[in-house]
């Protein structure tokens, strides 16, 4: 991990092409070696926050897909979903929830 990005993440790839895919990842600006590159597409994201048990994630990401994003003015975009697990202790996980986003009826 070399970037300002720092801690692991969990990276949702789920698209019209592809089936889902989800990756354990680091950003890097080192070449991958052995293990597979994925490049992130730039975009813009809706970043959430949450600490505490694991279980409390799935509850953070059900209300911003079921509460937050309806409202929000935004819809979900043509991008992967990042977990940043910023606290790996999974009593007392620190992490967030990146959501590509994009302005409702705007194009990627």
């Amino acid at each position: 991990m070399d970037t300002d990005i720092y801690g692991l993440m969990g990276v949702s790839v789920c698209n019209e092409k592809d089936e889902w895919e989800y990756y354990i990842a680091v950003a890097t600006t080192k070449a991958a070696g052995e293990f597979e590159e994925m490049v992130v597409p730039k975009s813009t994201w809706a970043v959430f926050y949450e600490e505490g048990p694991v279980i409390k994630m799935q509850e953070l990401e059900t209300k911003i897909i079921t509460e937050w994003l309806p409202t929000s003015g935004y819809e979900y975009a043509e991008a992967p979903e990042i977990e940043l697990y910023l606290n790996p202790d999974p009593a007392q996980t620190q992490y967030e929830i990146w959501l590509p986003i994009v302005r409702k009826g705007r194009t990627q």
